[in-house]
């Protein structure tokens, strides 16, 4: 659960640096490359906790193809248009998952409760 909120908030966090890409005061490709890194990090631990593993699957896979996108814009010059759609659905789509994962929990047997 600890895993889940803390990559909501890098999810929030590349979200904002999309948007305001110069209120920083860095190079926003290394941020989210660094960002991506953690993104991948914490989806491999959120992995064993979790109650169910599509989320992190899904936090995983974006942070990978963040990656992958960061480092192409470092090799060749990728369209900025590109890069701002790119790091902002990364942080939207990793936020939501995350965040839906540390909040969800598995319905009790409905024969125990009553």
């Amino acid at each position: 659960m600890i895993a889940d909120l803390l990559n909501t908030l890098v999810g929030l966090w590349l979200t904002y640096t999309a948007i305001f890409p110069y209120a920083i005061g860095m190079s926003r490709d290394r941020v989210a490359l660094l960002a991506a890194v953690a993104m991948i990090g914490l989806a491999l631990w959120a992995r064993r906790s979790g109650a169910m593993p599509w989320q992190s699957t899904i936090a995983l896979s974006t942070g990978a193809l963040l990656a992958a996108l960061m480092i192409a814009d470092q090799l060749v010059h990728v369209s900025d248009v590109l890069i701002f759609w790119g790091v902002l659905w990364a942080g939207l789509v990793c936020a939501t998952v995350s965040l839906w994962a540390a909040l969800y929990r598995r319905p009790q047997d409905a024969g125990l409760a009553g």
